[in-house]
């Protein structure tokens, strides 16, 4: 099992190269070769990296997700994950090189600093993590890309104003389109996150009744890192609705987008850094 985790580790940031390689040649020659490659290595290159991970599960017995670099790998396949859903739903694949390059950056990070150690919890060995943990994973990812169209947007909406029309202008999807792909992408985050979250705090009370009662008193549904969360899930669904019924779109609404992604890796590090969390496995505790 070593041997073929080892060899997972080589091959996966290969398939990420060889998907962005795809995705830039699609971006550069946008021909019918190049879009039927692009997505059969996406797809392909997911499907790999989902069985990399069911293997590390199996011979950890626990989610892969303990570490920095555990979580950046899982991060990779997320964000190529929900790409490929937004791709496949609006038949855009202009900003693939984008995505597939930032998931190939993460995927090469993991797979350079790994070196075999991990750590060890009752709480990481629970099914109920590993399902909590996963959707809140595709909850970020999918949020991380919103902020990426909204950027996209905003970059067009300059070369627009400035009358500067190269390849980069020519390439990109529409205005609307792009918006669009930024609102999909957080329709996609909110119920991931909603999911995730009604996930825990069933995990959690099951918890409380089956751990050491000194690590039980230390499971809140009041800790930082999960109130922080409910306030990220009511934030972006005041935005969806905004944008549903209340008019809101183009600039006011990407730099929304924007202003709330920025909004929350700016709370979660503060939480990360000042108050104590059970979301801390760092130290070998906690969740």
């Amino acid at each position: 099992m070593h041997e073929i985790l080892a060899a997972m580790n080589v091959l996966l940031p290969l398939m990420y190269l060889g998907t962005w390689s795809a995705y830039v040649w699609l971006y550069r020659a946008n021909c019918e070769a190049s879009r039927l490659w692009s997505r059969r290595l996406l797809d392909l290159t997911i499907l790999v990296h989902i069985a990399a991970v069911a293997l590390m599960t199996v011979d950890q017995g626990r989610l892969p997700m303990s570490t920095p670099l555990e979580f950046v790998s899982l991060l990779a396949l997320a964000l190529m994950m929900i790409y490929a859903v937004i791709e496949h739903r609006l038949g855009v694949r202009q900003t693939g090189f984008l995505v597939t390059g930032l998931a190939l950056i993460l995927q090469a990070w993991a797979s350079i600093g790994a070196n075999g150690a991990h750590l060890t919890d009752p709480l990481l060995e629970s099914p109920g993590y590993a399902g909590h943990a996963s959707l809140v994973v595709l909850a970020y990812a999918a949020l991380s890309l919103s902020f990426i169209y909204a950027i996209l947007y905003l970059l067009q909406i300059r070369q627009l104003s400035r009358k500067q029309f190269g390849l980069f202008f020519r390439r990109m999807p529409p205005l609307e389109t792009l918006e669009r792909m930024s609102v999909g992408a957080v329709k996609l985050g909110v119920p991931l996150l909603f999911g995730s979250l009604v996930l825990g705090h069933l995990w959690l009370y099951d918890l409380r009744d089956s751990v050491d009662p000194r690590l039980a008193e230390t499971l809140s549904p009041f800790d930082p890192k999960i109130m922080a969360s409910w306030l990220i899930l009511l934030g972006y669904t005041v935005g969806l609705a905004g944008n549903r019924w209340w008019g809101w779109r183009g600039r006011r609404m990407n730099v929304l987008a924007i202003a709330a992604f920025v909004a929350v890796i700016a709370t979660m590090s503060v939480i990360n850094h000042v108050f104590p969390s059970f979301h801390d496995f760092t130290q070998g505790g906690g969740a």
